[in-house]
């Protein structure tokens, strides 16, 4: 009886314990699902800037859904501040555990893509260092970006547009299905393909990789062969 009495009391004072408390002991068996985007708006190449490359975003989810931070992980100058501009407008079904909505952490990753002709694959910039404060929910890490394979520019491409893509990241890191989130063709098919080619250090939960997702924004801009990108 009196063990009895000990189970039920430690169940109680687990139950009432803080979300980042309970999570430190989580086993393999607990129901984590990531947040999923609701709503994306186009993202804008500054009109100036002539950079091409995959800017990383750490972005911050609420429990309501709302962008709450972003941290940049891997940066290019010119072209940063309109990525997280964008983002920032962005609204998302919050991840959940156990059934309850919680804040959380996503992988936005903004490829500025190349003109056409060009190298369709560039280095990722080197990764920008994370604030610690900024890992809220620290049993959580979102998967990492470690190769990105850029799309080919349509040649029949006529209009500048913002494709954005939902990827599903399988515990190896691999991408394993995809959503469209936005599309605009003929750069949907092309940003599909390119996509089905990251590769990702898979997201962590307590140290145990576990499928997660990360969307994938890819602006083509309008071409114009005056400009060289650098």
């Amino acid at each position: 009886m009196r063990r009895l009495l000990a189970a039920a009391i430690a169940f109680a004072w687990l139950s009432a314990q803080p979300l980042a408390l309970r999570a430190r002991d989580v086993t393999e068996e607990a129901h984590f699902q990531p947040a999923e985007a609701v709503s994306v708006n186009e993202v804008t190449k500054p009109f100036r800037s002539v950079a091409s490359g995959t800017v990383v975003l750490d972005v911050l989810i609420s429990e309501k859904g709302e962008v709450k931070n972003v941290q940049v992980r891997r940066d290019i100058v010119s072209v940063t501040e309109e990525a997280i501009r964008s983002v920032r407008t962005w609204t998302f079904e919050p991840a959940k555990f156990d059934g309850k909505a919680v804040t959380s952490r996503m992988t936005v990753a903004v490829t500025f893509n190349p003109a056409p002709g060009l190298a369709a694959n560039v280095p990722l910039p080197p990764l920008v260092h994370q604030d610690d404060e900024a890992r809220i929910q620290s049993s959580f890490q979102p998967p990492e970006v470690t190769l990105a394979t850029f799309p080919t520019y349509p040649m029949d491409a006529i209009s500048p547009g913002t494709v954005v893509i939902e990827a599903t990241i399988n515990e190896a890191g691999k991408v394993q299905s995809t959503k469209v989130l936005r599309d605009v063709p003929p750069f949907t098919a092309q940003a599909i393909r390119a996509v089905a080619d990251w590769r990702f250090m898979p997201a962590l939960l307590n140290g145990r990789p576990l499928r997660s997702k990360a969307i994938m924004a890819f602006v083509f801009t309008q071409y114009n062969p005056t400009l060289t990108p650098r």
